[in-house]
């Protein structure tokens, strides 16, 4: 078991080793670690340490909403910060929820999940703690074709790299949580214990992001949202990562029953298996037990 499990490793490590050299051929960036959200530091609950304006505020929300969708727009704040409201008075509202699925665009909104990027010559993937993946395909390839597509979550993405910049195009996505395909409206936010809910766009959304290396600790998504049935011009909004230094592998999200990853401090924590630390090892015992010495006296 042991030689498998270190060829196994070996492997692993020479075929990371093996990407990396092929990225650096390529010209490809390294955006190797985890990374999360700037502005939206995640608390004990599963929302944020920020107030819902200062959320707001990071993500220079300010969509062109048309009057039909203003209108409801603002009602769904209001009710959203009463919610809030109850939530910081330590009550729980009928309605609150946990959610295993973030869904497209609010994985790079408004979430405080890690995530992963995996570069490789015809593909990237964006890889959450949630569990949940997007895929953009730099190989040349057209969307789906439409008699094959239909609304996910995550959408359909592809892409391509203008020099160290990864231009994603995505289609078809549809709320998680929201009306079934053919309803009005999908959440530009997921409401997730805490997090602001807007039902924005329709599910005839096109969105166009732009991510790069502002530095070696920062990436930042520029992300462009057209949806005229909806919105009176395009939406345009800007969102930072920043490099995790205390975490060096994914720690996925657990809303099934097992948390391994408490929130400390507005920090994820990787927590040891339950009941682990606390049950001490039993000692073998000797097949030839030494005999009792009798007490010195």
């Amino acid at each position: 078991m042991r030689r498998k499990l270190t060829l196994s490793i070996t492997l692993l490590l020479g075929s990371a080793a093996a990407l990396a050299a092929t990225n650096q051929s390529t010209g490809l960036p390294d955006w190797s670690g985890q990374w999360e959200n700037v502005g939206a530091t995640p608390d004990a609950t599963g929302g944020f340490n920020q107030s819902l304006d200062q959320v707001l505020k990071q993500m220079e929300w300010s969509p062109p909403l048309n009057a039909a969708t203003k209108a409801k727009v603002d009602a769904m704040q209001k009710g959203e910060r009463a919610r809030l409201a109850a939530v910081a008075r330590g009550e729980n509202p009928a309605d609150a929820f946990t959610a295993c699925t973030f869904g497209y665009p609010g994985l790079m909104l408004d979430t405080p999940l890690m995530f992963e990027v995996l570069i490789t010559p015809k593909e990237t993937a964006l890889v959450f703690s949630s569990r949940e993946i997007r895929t953009i395909y730099t190989d040349g390839r057209q969307h789906t074709p439409k008699d094959d597509l239909w609304a996910t979550p995550w959408g359909d993405s592809i892409g391509h790299w203008e020099g160290q910049t990864l231009v994603m195009d995505t289609i078809a996505v549809k709320d998680p949580y929201g009306p079934p395909e053919g309803g009005s409206a999908v959440s530009a936010f997921g409401d997730v214990e805490g997090f602001l809910t807007i039902g924005v766009l329709t599910q005839q959304a096109h969105f166009i992001e732009r991510m790069r290396m502002i530095d070696p600790g920062h990436l930042e998504d520029q992300m462009t949202i057209i949806d005229p049935a909806n919105l009176t011009a395009p939406w345009h909004m800007r969102r930072t990562y920043e490099r995790v230094q205390h975490v060096h592998r994914m720690v996925y999200e657990d809303c099934e029953g097992e948390e391994r990853n408490p929130i400390v401090d507005g920090r994820f924590t990787l927590a040891p298996p339950p009941g682990e630390a606390q049950v001490p090892q039993a000692k073998p015992t000797p097949k030839n037990p030494a005999p009792s010495q009798p007490p010195q006296q």
